[in-house]
């Protein structure tokens, strides 16, 4: 697992596998979720992650079981 927040755009980015994304959707407003060929989750983008109200009482284990 590795993350990595662009201070530039503000994205915090946290991938899971190496797997290859082959599609990626908007779960929530500005979360979304990348799966790999396998349909598995291969990593998360929150867009805005410095916003405080993006990331406030929402469970991300959630959020992937929901796409």
């Amino acid at each position: 697992m590795r993350g990595r927040y662009d201070t530039a755009t503000d994205v915090l980015s946290v991938r899971f596998t190496d797997a290859e994304v082959v599609e990626s959707r908007e779960v929530r407003p500005g979360i979304v979720v990348a799966y790999d060929a396998a349909g598995t989750v291969a990593g998360i983008e929150i867009l805005d992650a410095s916003l405080e109200d993006l990331a406030a009482d929402q469970d991300l284990r959630r959020l992937t079981v929901a796409a």
